[in-house]
């Protein structure tokens, strides 16, 4: 998105929200603007402070913008000179007229030379939903989204509670029998929750899976994860709660982390919320390196160099998807697609692999329309967006 487009767009929302014209994903992109520099909120307040609707409604009932463009038609010498003039007259007619239009006229609907702004819009993209596949040690798939708010009998003899998007093992309804390894998969656009026999209450992010014992018996409570997922471990200091990647392991006796290990990324990480962990790096060959974690601190393994970096955090970056927020921080786009590509299930492709390094800084809802979030990125960032079918094309603005 061109500089003359997002500040049109600004104008447009400024004019929108003091007119109650605006609706909730409009909101978001106007606050997200205002948070993105000072001189964004410095200009905004000036505008609010100065805003007389009446008083500019007659204002533009009294332009007529044929007769001033024939005045300045012939002082026009040159097409750099004509296309000069009319980007910075868009500019500031955009950022200080355009809020207060009434009635949707817009200066630019008036002078044909001046570039028509096009939002992204996508119809057929929609946020992630709680869908996941139960798959038993026997082989047999349940589909639990299929079946919402039932009582499932596996034929291995178990009885699982799913309600609410969350599959939930019971003790009690459990088959007495030797214990049995079940897999919970969660597609790309999905996300589930899952409480398991002890207690412990696992939160499951998109492209990820958990493999697990429908009873933990023995002296450890293992799980095994692929992807992302956080933890709320039930405390048992007895029995240790190990959750094995194929980079790290971690290890506690009751507390609140979340672990990232997916495939695709270079890095495997462990936020900690509360309490404590101890965490094991791992390669091919074994432990290379341990660590003991605090509230607020998180390591993160480099895979390649095979190099663990111990680190404070602020955790809601790494846990907000759980609540239902994108929150980066001068994150790089490449890891902010990769998330997004999961969460909404499109392919994305950079026509320059440089524009991956490209930062941006913000927050926005998660089930949020993807139309808008690719909006708020434009107004963030050096980057515009083409949508072909499942394929986002990332573009760097000219």
């Amino acid at each position: 998105m061109s500089t003359t487009k997002a500040h049109i767009k600004i104008s447009k929302l400024i004019y929108k929200e003091k007119t109650d014209l605006l609706n909730e994903s409009e909101s978001d992109i106007l606050n997200a603007w205002k948070h993105e520099s000072e001189e964004n909120r410095s200009l905004y307040e000036r505008l609010v402070q100065d805003l007389d609707l009446d008083s500019k409604k007659k204002e533009y009932n009294q332009i007529d913008s044929e007769q001033a463009w024939k005045k300045l038609e012939p002082q026009l010498k040159t097409e750099t000179k004509v296309r000069t003039l009319f980007k910075e007259f868009v500019r500031y007619a955009a950022i200080l007229i355009l809020p207060l239009a009434i009635g949707g006229y817009l200066v630019y609907n008036a002078i044909d030379s001046v570039e028509t702004y096009d939002e992204v819009w996508v119809d057929n993209i929609t946020p992630g939903t709680q869908k996941a596949t139960l798959i038993l040690s026997n082989g047999e798939t349940i589909d639990l989204e299929d079946q919402q708010n039932q009582l499932i009998k596996t034929t291995e003899g178990d009885q699982l509670k799913n309600s609410d998007h969350k599959l939930s093992y019971d003790r009690e309804h459990l088959a007495e029998m030797s214990t049995k390894w079940h897999r919970l998969v969660v597609p790309k656009g999905g996300e589930y929750q899952l409480q398991l026999s002890d207690g412990t209450q696992v939160w499951l992010n998109s492209d990820s899976e958990l493999k697990y014992t429908d009873r933990f018996i023995g002296e450890d409570r293992i799980v095994y994860l692929k992807g992302e997922a956080y933890f709320d471990v039930a405390k048992d200091k007895e029995h240790a709660f190990i959750v094995q990647t194929n980079r790290m392991d971690v290890k506690v006796y009751g507390t609140e982390f979340n672990m990232m290990a997916y495939d695709d990324e270079e890095l495997t990480q462990t936020t900690l919320v509360e309490g404590s962990v101890g965490v094991h790096l791992k390669n091919e060959s074994g432990i290379v390196e341990k660590m003991m974690l605090e509230p607020n601190m998180q390591v993160a393994y480099n895979k390649g160099a095979l190099k663990g970096e111990l680190r404070t955090v602020k955790t809601s970056l790494y846990t907000g998807w759980k609540d239902g927020r994108f929150q980066f921080n001068d994150e790089d786009l490449g890891s902010i697609m990769r998330k997004l590509s999961r969460w909404y299930n499109v392919k994305v492709f950079f026509q320059n692999p440089s524009i991956q390094n490209i930062r941006f800084t913000g927050e926005m809802k998660r089930f949020e329309d993807f139309s808008t979030i690719l909006n708020l990125l434009e107004l963030g960032s050096n980057v515009e967006f083409e949508v072909k079918g499942d394929v986002l094309i990332v573009n760097q603005k000219i």
